[in-house]
């Protein structure tokens, strides 16, 4: 029992009583009177147990809901890890009608959101690196999944190269996870996906978001390029890497420009999906030259998994460069 009300007296109201307490007692008793103290007296007890009631109400709270637990990854460049969590934890108060969470989840959880921001600064073409990478991030999620008896939902707010997002989908499972993606002109981080299902994996036939063109020159190939056009700027089909492909497929998003933030991302991860889904059947590698958000990386990620080999690569000197491949992703030796 007491030890459930171990932070008690970290409660606002309930510290409140017991300065009053130290600070007016004294007081109370050198003016005197029949009053005086009774009055203080009560001014404690509502004090107290109206901290007692809410600190109650909390824990309740906390035992029956899902926690919602902020993870930041950064890679290379963009705004700081602290400055981004910062922005998370405002959006899920908003949400999920807290307070002061972060102190929250150190009070109750003894979880510190310091390390729940991971920042990767190395070579993104060094797998080996990578993968010590996020190998550290998937013993952090699931210490936080046992602690918590799989009561989470991991709030994933990545950025800044799409390539390796389709990396870092594989870190988490198929629900309890919420997706936001960076919005450059607004400073802030845009929830665009709430995944609670395998909605991003389901077969489709009919296709909204995207358009599919192929250009299959050898169907006895084995190999083919996947282009994928899904933010303002295209793809360089005329980069030296990209020229040896005869089998092209090249997936453009029908909207013009950019995805609309208030859209359901997982319609568009779930389209992308099923055009390679169908194409492993097909070919027994798959090149992926993209210009996409990094949230649907991730949602792909998640999707894609490690089974199959796809090729993913990634934008630089005027090229695409190969930075590691599905199939080769292992977190247990």
């Amino acid at each position: 029992m007491l030890k459930k009300y171990k932070n008690i007296f970290n409660n606002t109201y309930t510290s409140i009583a017991a300065v009053l307490a130290m600070v007016l007692s004294p007081l109370a008793d050198a003016i005197g009177g029949n009053y005086a103290f009774p009055i203080l007296t009560a001014i404690l007890f509502v004090l107290f147990f109206y901290g007692l009631y809410q600190e109650n109400k909390k824990i309740k709270k906390f035992k029956s809901d899902t926690i919602h637990i902020p993870i930041i990854i950064k890679i290379d460049e963009g705004p700081s890890v602290k400055y981004v969590m910062k922005n998370l934890l405002k959006q899920i108060e908003k949400d999920y009608s807290f307070n002061n969470y972060d102190e929250d989840l150190k009070k109750y959880f003894s979880i510190d959101t310091d390390t729940l921001t991971f920042e990767y600064k190395g070579d993104i073409y060094n797998f080996n690196h990578l993968m010590n990478f996020t190998w550290i991030i998937k013993y952090k999620l699931n210490e936080i999944e046992q602690q918590l008896d799989g009561k989470v939902k991991f709030h994933i707010a990545y950025y800044k190269r799409p390539s390796v997002g389709f990396l870092i989908g594989t870190l988490f499972r198929t629900e309890g996870i919420v997706i936001y993606q960076n919005n450059d002109y607004e400073d802030t981080f845009e929830k665009v996906a709430n995944i609670n299902s395998r909605q991003y994996k389901e077969k489709i036939s009919n296709f909204t978001k995207y358009k599919v063109i192929e250009n299959i020159q050898n169907k006895n190939e084995s190999n083919i390029l996947v282009v994928i056009n899904s933010a303002s700027h295209k793809v360089n089909l005329r980069a030296k890497s990209l020229k040896k492909y005869k089998s092209v497929i090249t997936v453009h998003l029908v909207e013009n420009g950019t995805i609309p933030y208030e859209s359901d991302w997982t319609i568009y991860a779930n389209e992308i999906y099923n055009i390679l889904n169908d194409l492993q059947t097909r070919y027994d590698n798959i090149t992926i030259a993209h210009s996409m958000p990094e949230a649907i990386a991730v949602i792909l990620g998640m999707g894609l998994e490690n089974y199959w080999n796809i090729h993913i690569t990634q934008y630089a000197d005027n090229d695409y460069k190969n930075v590691f491949t599905m199939s080769k992703i292992k977190y247990y030796t």
